[in-house]
């Protein structure tokens, strides 16, 4: 990416024409055949990590329900609480939300897991962690009135169950779902990748919720995990303070505090270090405070948000532009013509695809190389590529209505996940997001087992993807 587009990239409101396809189809296919033959020591996604392994630990210690994995275990996160069910009125909306569990029956068929063992446990998201985005009406609201729940799963029936257990089986299935997004953004800016089976609700806002979305997981993962490489790199810092020259350790420590665009923070920690007495250990103090404090406050991380959900996503939209954040970047590619239609939300969209409904493979993916083109060319690079990876967009799916096939949602999601290691050099957290055809939890199976073989991601396991099952298209 051209580090001098960074300036321009972080006004808000900027729109940018995306043509139907790559400039240069035979120059993309090159450099990607180049970047394939590379060393996997080099090219693999270990080398985009952005911390060291375990450096996030205590940062995530309230939201990982066993020790911080170590090597042994993936970063793949998943809970049998993520599947809803409640006396069968959930299949009165088409979302199978017990796809979670079959995706994770699949895997472990199929030898791509070698066993749950391998995944990551999380814990639900607290009403406190919840509080960082949301208001205090709206978490209110959502855990004490059943209409509101009623408007969020567009399920009218729920309006006659017990509060107590409307809360139980599904707004704490909800909560587990945050909480697992949140620890697969740590865990992939420690491992370079990472995949929650689950996630992905983009509709939500911070005083709202919509299309089965009551929470705002990407941005609530964002904030945390800018406070954990924050948290991370201050400690670094207080160490590398205390063991330096008490003379040379205000700027070192400050400079190895300091997360990507808190270079003003940097440049106080020497002058506040002199006025608390000079040592290594103030700077350090000081280090911790100016990041912790300029995370929180929206800068640190470049994060990337990579919508390809059939359906626009407004609720991150809507709270960028609530929070001000100019740290946080979003390419999103959905069906122009179908809900939610937020035009105040797409002023958020720094690149912007909007696509016709029936739209198939070709046009669907090379609109999509095109767009990751110019995000390498306009955007800075990013610290961490969140991926929405909604399967909402198959041939037959009631509401994405788009015309892609099972084959091409497989390619899709690894030529992002491509680009993100080969382009971009970031870390990618992929959720799950939408998916209403019957045949959505199969696809994303086979997309993850594409993935595992293509990157090598579970040595030992399965050596060969299977072929992605037909959509019916």
């Amino acid at each position: 990416m051209e580090p001098g587009a960074e300036t321009a990239a972080c006004a808000p409101a900027r729109y940018v024409t995306v043509p139907d396809a790559p400039s240069s189809p035979a120059a993309a296919a090159a450099a990607t055949a180049a970047a394939t033959a590379a060393d996997p020591a080099t090219s693999g996604f270990g080398a985009v990590a952005r911390v060291a392994p375990g450096a996030l630990a205590a940062s995530y210690a309230d939201l990982c329900a066993a020790a911080w994995p170590g090597p042994e275990q993936l970063p793949v996160v998943y809970h049998p609480n993520y599947n809803i069910s409640f006396f069968g009125i959930e299949k009165l909306h088409p979302f199978d939300a017990g796809k979670f569990a079959k995706v994770v029956k699949t895997l472990n068929r199929d030898g791509v897991l070698r066993s749950d063992t391998q995944l990551v446990t999380p814990r639900e998201a607290t009403p406190e962690l919840l509080a960082d985005v949301h208001t205090a009406d709206y978490l209110h609201r959502i855990h004490n009135h059943n209409f509101t729940v009623v408007q969020v799963t567009e399920l009218a029936p729920l309006a006659m169950l017990p509060n107590k257990l409307l809360q139980w089986r599904v707004v704490a299935p909800m909560r587990m779902h945050v909480g697992g997004t949140m620890l697969a953004m740590g865990l992939a800016l420690e491992r370079g990748w990472a995949v929650n089976v689950g996630g992905g609700m983009h509709h939500a806002s911070a005083d709202r919720g919509m299309g089965w979305c009551p929470f705002d997981d990407i941005v609530l993962g964002v904030r945390r995990a800018r406070r954990a490489v924050a948290t991370a790199e201050a400690a670094a810092a207080a160490g590398a303070g205390a063991a330096a020259p008490e003379g040379a350790g205000a700027a070192a420590a400050a400079g190895a505090a300091t997360p990507a665009g808190q270079a003003d923070a940097a440049a106080g920690a020497p002058a506040a270090a002199a006025q608390v007495g000079g040592t290594a250990a103030a700077a350090a103090a000081f280090a911790t405070t100016a990041a912790v404090g300029a995370a929180a406050a929206g800068g640190g991380l470049k994060v990337l948000v990579i919508d390809l959900d059939a359906h626009q996503g407004n609720g991150v939209g809507r709270d960028k532009l609530a929070l001000g954040d100019g740290q946080l970047y979003i390419l999103d590619m959905y069906n122009g013509g179908i809900f939610p239609r937020d035009d105040e939300a797409k002023a958020a969209i720094d690149i912007k695809v909007e696509l016709k409904s029936g739209t198939e493979d070709d046009v669907y993916l090379n609109r999509l190389r095109a767009a990751l083109e110019r995000a390498a060319l306009v955007l800075p690079r990013p610290d961490l590529v969140v991926y929405n990876a909604g399967t909402d967009v198959l041939a037959g799916d009631p509401l994405g209505r788009l015309g892609v096939s099972a084959a091409g949602v497989v390619e899709r999601d690894e030529l992002v996940w491509r680009w993100c290691r080969d382009v971009a050099r970031a870390p990618i957290a992929m959720l799950l997001s939408g998916g209403y055809a019957r045949d959505s939890a199969a696809v994303i199976a086979a997309s993850l087992a594409n993935l595992f073989a293509k990157f090598d991601l579970n040595p030992g396991a399965a050596a060969a993807a299977p072929a992605a099952p037909s959509s019916g298209a």
